[in-house]
């Protein structure tokens, strides 16, 4: 999935109701937003190990060491496991080894969330291949639960050949709470921004975004009401000068 959409896929998650975007349709309720993820496929986003009819299209480079994954949600998402395949092209569960247990990861809720990832074994080295597999469950678009697959497949390069900033902060929404929560998570390479700084900036865009649309939504309140009071004293101005006095409906008299 392009990172150019699974963003404007959580900023939907900040907008008021009345703004907000239909879901992605293009992602499950999570998907990797870095690395990369395979194509994201509605038919097959159950199907182990990937929940993709696509195979090994692309590779990103990754980190050997102090590797970290940012993930996009668009619905609340629990039960999480971030596993990992060392081989070029695995096809079933047994492919992969957890990277991250599940009892690492709490109920995740929509938004972005970034987590660290163990280096891989020294056996491992520059320009050897692998697989992060997420699995996941959630009631996404059912009632029932159900388990979701995603993988983006990686290159192992030197920390130092690693020239991705990576996008790596956590913002949640929760159910039970009308504000958002972030804080700040150290990304892979340092950039001219901290996590805590670049949350800050995401979330105040959002907030910023929402405050001049509902500005915008108020005055075009205002001028309604101002037409439709000029609607009503026209009417009543015309009731004055006509001598059969016609009636106007309660409807029409109300501002």
């Amino acid at each position: 999935m392009h990172g150019c959409t699974a963003l404007l896929a959580l900023a939907s998650l900040y907008l008021t109701p009345s703004m907000a975007a239909d879901e992605a349709t293009d992602m499950g309720p999570a998907a990797f937003l870095w690395p990369p993820d395979r194509t994201w496929s509605k038919t097959a986003d159950n199907t182990a190990p990937c929940g993709s009819n696509a195979g090994v299209e692309n590779r990103t480079e990754f980190p050997l060491t102090n590797g970290e994954v940012s993930l996009v949600l668009q619905d609340e998402s629990y039960n999480v496991n971030l596993a990992i395949s060392y081989h070029n092209d695995p096809t079933s569960n047994i492919d992969f080894v957890t990277d991250v247990a599940g009892s690492n990861f709490p109920d995740l809720y929509p938004g972005h969330e970034c987590y660290s990832v163990p280096n891989p074994p020294s056996n491992m080295t520059s320009g050897s291949n692998a697989t992060l597999q997420l699995s996941y469950q959630s009631t996404f678009d059912t009632d029932t639960n159900q388990t979701y697959y995603a993988c983006a497949d990686i290159t192992y390069v030197p920390l130092a050949s690693f020239t991705t900033d990576v996008l790596c902060f956590n913002v949640s929404v929760t159910d039970t709470a009308s504000t958002t929560t972030a804080t700040s998570s150290s990304s892979s390479k340092s950039s001219g921004l901290s996590g805590g700084q670049i949350a800050g900036i995401v979330v105040g865009s959002v907030v910023g975004a929402a405050l001049i649309v509902g500005g915008l939504f108020l005055l075009w309140s205002r001028h309604q009401r101002k037409v439709q009071r000029d609607k009503v004293v026209a009417v009543r101005m015309g009731d004055w000068g006509n001598k059969a006095q016609k009636t106007v409906s309660a409807d029409e008299q109300t501002v």
